[in-house]
């Protein structure tokens, strides 16, 4: 059997109070965050809705459901324009008068906006782990705060914020950046109370709103043009990583490591940077200062043999970055290592 329910969406907080209504329950009312639990027979979980200045909102889903879920957005209403971010398992979205449903996997984004007769509908799969993070816009109230911004958008986009009444409706789905990811779980994890918590929030996701508009003018370009790391391509620096400990001695360029893993150089620098902090060459200099450090610890090897082993052509380069590192040569550093085994 499955679950069919007609849920308002005019702003974050009538997401949660239809929803609860529909189910005949109640709901917690924080102000500006308002939180709906999950009845057993439904599963558990929540709904929380996040209610800020200028008819701009979140709305975070977070459940797991006994049977599949279909739910309606009530037609005869302006809809928000939405950023639905899915962190978590996939599920379905479609307007009314499109033919088929559109499947939003992990790390994917879709962005929609609906018409007072082309509403959404949703298909959330049961037993799945099901966390959409939404961003909700009323474009009507949300004008004031972009109108001397339009001319300067690209003409797309400012024609989905200006259609002020909904009457256009929009959809497109992409892959969100890992920075979006750590953002939006910042989001979840806020610690905070009171106002600080309220300024917090409002403004993490206002810095995930622009993160993504920035990179939607970047999912436009070439492909081999693009500069933002996607959350979906995190598993192919992961395995840039590895190789690089793996092949010390012989490693290609970063060109050639960003082909072997089908990436940009721009992608393959920026996933390291935000995953370890460090362009790829820092990367690579650091694991070879571990790797030194690691053969003058537990081998008998020469410096000279070590050199060629983590693919550098100089004993004296090696001697200079481990110096620099350290605060002593290999040699010494080797010397003391015996001096304290002896020692012990």
């Amino acid at each position: 059997m499955k679950k069919k329910l007609s849920v308002k969406d005019t702003d974050a907080h009538a997401v949660v109070k239809s929803m609860a209504s529909a189910l005949g329950i109640d709901y917690l009312d924080h102000k500006y965050e308002c939180i709906v639990d999950l009845p057993k027979e439904f599963g558990q979980g929540s709904v929380k809705s996040y209610d800020f200045k200028d008819g701009f909102g979140v709305v975070h889903t977070n459940y797991k459901l006994t049977k599949d879920f279909h739910f309606e957005l009530a037609k005869g209403m302006v809809h928000p324009l939405k950023l639905i971010f899915n962190v978590g398992d996939v599920y379905h979205h479609k307007l009314e008068n499109f033919e088929k449903y559109t499947e939003i996997n992990f790390s994917e984004v879709l962005v929609v906006a609906s018409t007072p007769s082309n509403n959404h509908h949703f298909i959330i799969p049961s037993q799945a782990d099901s966390d959409l993070f939404s961003i909700e816009v009323n474009r009507k109230l949300f004008e004031s705060r972009i109108i001397d911004f339009t001319e300067e958008m690209d003409a797309e986009m400012a024609t989905l914020f200006r259609d002020l009444n909904g009457v256009i409706p929009f959809a497109y789905k992409g892959s969100f950046s890992y920075d979006i990811g750590v953002m939006i779980e910042e989001f979840k994890n806020c610690g905070l109370k009171g106002m600080n918590r309220y300024i917090y929030l409002e403004a993490k996701a206002y810095e995930i709103f622009s993160s993504f508009l920035e990179q939607y003018l970047d999912d436009f370009k070439k492909p081999d043009k693009r500069s933002i790391f996607r959350q979906n391509q995190t598993r192919f620096i992961k395995q840039a990583a590895v190789f690089i400990k793996q092949n010390m001695e012989n490693l290609p360029s970063v060109q050639g490591l960003a082909q072997k893993f089908g990436l940009s150089v721009n992608i393959l620098q920026g996933g390291f940077r935000s995953i370890y902090g460090m362009s790829v060459n820092e990367y690579i200099q650091n694991e070879r200062l571990l790797r030194i450090k690691e053969l003058l610890e537990q081998s008998e090897h020469s410096i000279s043999e070590i050199t060629y082993l983590v693919g550098l052509n100089s004993k004296s380069y090696l001697s200079k970055i481990f110096l620099e590192r350290y605060s002593m040569t290999p040699t010494e550093f080797r010397s003391r290592m015996k001096r304290n085994e002896g020692t012990n």
